[in-house]
């Protein structure tokens, strides 16, 4: 999926237009315990209720492209009977009605969600008559030739509000709350089957992580039998060893300031296609030459970008291995951080037989919030 499709997708969860039909819920406890279930028709709830859950719903499907959001491929052998897909298919073709289906569905969830506190399963089923779209890019909303059947799983922590004194409309009073538990934000979520190319991709799903940092790695083995594209930590680590490895001892400012620039103007070129600017093999060689790599320098990379890369190759996502807004320079001792439009004044000079980093002083210069002036330089002769 691309973020135009995910944009499409997530206009089914208005609460005045919503196309989900069924939920199920299930909440469990720190013991991995199911406290309680829940089996509804969707639209028969209340409008403020039906809004607080569109807008989790939203949610499960936020964020950016390769940091939060993954689109998730499932391996040949899962789509056959006895698969992962294949369960996921049947699940979603039930339309939720099995109840048997749907606890050995829960069951999945919680035997592999490693999460230390309370938290609530969502599971819903929705259908979307397509519209057609103009040449022109637009919607026609009364015609249709595909409908899109999907469900889509949000798992929220369930959290302690905080205690204390708090305002009670119906007695007009202030009462105690200590014991008040409330939905939080989606962990994780998956939408299945994926919306490619405005139609139904059954050999794909999209998975979402509320945290790049755990990602909830173990319920994608369980739930879809495969592993989640290289995360975002690791995408920059392969970049940068692979820079560092191949450049050597020519990895120095210039060299490395010149992909930095590369990689920016790339992804400005790129800023209105809806699929994630990628990185792969041939573009990181061209990089590497562009900055000046020499041919015994290049020599090298192929082996390099395997032993980085490992087993998984996919592409680097560009904005997961590049900082557009800013360029930083650290030591052990210092960080500096500069605008990337203004980098162009950071130069670096050899004095005295030690490199430095020079940077021009602009007039409001602060330190520690603090306006200081600049030394005035003495006054040479003639």
């Amino acid at each position: 999926m691309d973020k135009k499709a995910v944009t499409e997708i997530k206009k089914l969860f208005k609460k005045d237009d919503c196309r989900v039909d069924r939920m199920r819920a299930c909440y469990v406890n720190e013991d991995k315990e199911k406290i309680s279930t829940l089996h509804d028709t969707f639209l028969a709830l209340q409008d403020e209720e039906m809004a607080k859950y569109c807008e989790l719903f939203k949610k499960s499907l936020a964020g950016k492209f390769g940091r939060n959001l993954f689109n998730v491929p499932f391996p040949l052998e899962e789509e056959k009977p006895g698969g992962h897909q294949e369960f996921l298919y049947r699940l979603q073709q039930s339309e939720l009605k099995d109840d048997a289906l749907v606890q050995e569905f829960f069951d999945k969830v919680i035997g592999s969600y490693q999460f230390p506190g309370k938290y609530l399963i969502l599971l819903v089923h929705g259908v979307y008559d397509i519209p057609m779209k103009t040449s022109d890019d637009l919607m026609m909303e009364d015609a249709s030739e595909y409908v899109y059947s999907f469900i889509l799983c949000s798992i929220c922590p369930v959290t302690l509000l905080r205690e204390g004194l708090c305002y009670d409309a119906s007695v007009q009073t202030f009462l105690s709350r200590t014991d008040d538990w409330g939905v939080q934000k989606p962990d994780a979520a998956f939408l299945f089957p994926s919306f490619n190319d405005r139609n139904t991709d059954l050999h794909e799903t999209l998975y979402y992580s509320r945290s790049a940092q755990e990602r909830h790695e173990e319920l994608a083995l369980d739930l879809f039998g495969t592993e989640l594209p290289r995360a975002e930590k690791d995408q920059q680590q392969v970049f940068r060893d692979v820079i560092e490895a191949t450049l050597g001892r020519d990895c120095d400012f210039e060299a490395v300031k010149t992909i930095s620039d590369t990689v920016n103007q790339m992804i400005r070129e790129h800023e209105k296609d809806p699929y994630p600017l990628t990185i792969g093999k041939h573009d990181l060689k061209r990089l590497l030459e562009e900055s000046g790599a020499d041919a015994d320098a290049m020599s090298n990379f192929e082996s390099i970008y395997e032993e980085a890369v490992g087993e998984d190759d996919s592409p680097l996502i560009a904005e997961n291995v590049q900082n557009t807004k800013s360029i930083t320079v650290s030591s052990d001792n210092v960080k500096l951080s500069v605008k990337s439009e203004v980098s162009d004044v950071v130069e670096t000079r050899v004095i005295d037989g030690r490199e430095y980093f020079l940077i021009p002083v602009s007039d409001n210069l602060e330190v520690n919030g603090i306006r200081i002036r600049q030394k005035k330089l003495p006054e040479t002769e003639g």
